[in-house]
């Protein structure tokens, strides 16, 4: 296709041009050289896009989870993300946008992250950062708190979402309902919704509720076939994504699970 483009655009060469060979084999290299520029695109060979990678604290109690976030310079359109790390884990692991949530592992204070920026079946860039632990968590209560006895607590959701399997990052539906019981101030509502057969945190990333003083509560949340509602004290450490809900006891006082609304 090229020789052919190349043919016709001598084709429309003024005839005073042709008749000065060195014009015309003088400025060929030059065209073709703009032809190559116009046409190159796409996602190119090897790495073309550079990655750079920061680490931020989310707030919180919670201290082994950093926020990850890359700035990707270059051709942006079609790519996919790809996080890794040595021992620890990143959540999502593959995502359309330059960011997740590492956790280090038990015991692990030093750990690596990278990232790897994919379009169509090509690596195209990545990027590297090492990653330390700054502070070690307060000790764990959770063996004593199983000790003791829990609170009288029960929890309903009575503004029921719609139910919609697929669920999706665009979809929004109110939730909201109500807590009863040896409820303290400090207690706070998780919020999952269940779609494609696992559990997600509503409506964002280590989101919790709090209990008004007539102990409702309301919140947005993304929807799906199913919601669960958990009353927690505090230390509970909630989990992004789970296949199992956590049963009730240690931190969590209260549970409830109901299918989304149908039509």
């Amino acid at each position: 296709m090229n020789s052919v483009f190349i043919f016709l655009l001598f084709r429309r060469i003024p005839c005073q041009m042709v008749r000065s060979r060195n014009y015309v084999l003088g400025s060929l290299p030059a065209l073709v050289g703009a032809m190559l520029t116009v046409c190159a695109g796409g996602c190119g060979d090897g790495d073309t896009v550079r990655v750079h990678l920061q680490a931020h604290t989310p707030p919180g109690p919670e201290t082994r989870r950093l926020d990850i976030r890359a700035q990707v310079t270059g051709a942006q359109t079609g790519l996919r993300y790809k996080w890794l790390s040595v021992a620890g884990e990143c959540d999502p692991q593959e995502s359309d946008w330059p960011s997740t949530v590492f956790k280090f592992a038990d015991g692990v204070k030093k750990d690596r992250v990278s990232l790897e920026v994919w379009c169509d079946n090509k690596r195209v860039g990545r990027g590297d950062l090492d990653v330390k632990l700054e502070r070690e968590p307060a000790p764990s209560t959770t063996s004593q708190s199983q000790k003791e006895p829990l609170p009288a607590v029960q929890i309903a959701i009575t503004n029921v979402p719609p139910y919609e399997p697929a669920g999706g990052p665009d979809t929004h539906a109110d939730i909201g309902g109500r807590v009863s019981g040896e409820v303290t101030p400090d207690c706070k509502v998780i919020i999952y919704a269940r779609a494609a057969d696992l559990w997600f945190i509503q409506p964002t990333a280590y989101t919790s509720h709090a209990i008004r003083p007539d102990n409702t509560w309301t919140s947005w949340t993304h929807t799906g076939s199913s919601y669960s509602a958990l009353v927690v004290r505090p230390g509970f450490d909630p989990v992004l994504r789970l296949d199992v809900l956590p049963q009730v006891g240690g931190y969590v006082l209260a549970r409830t699970i109901v299918e989304g609304k149908r039509q």
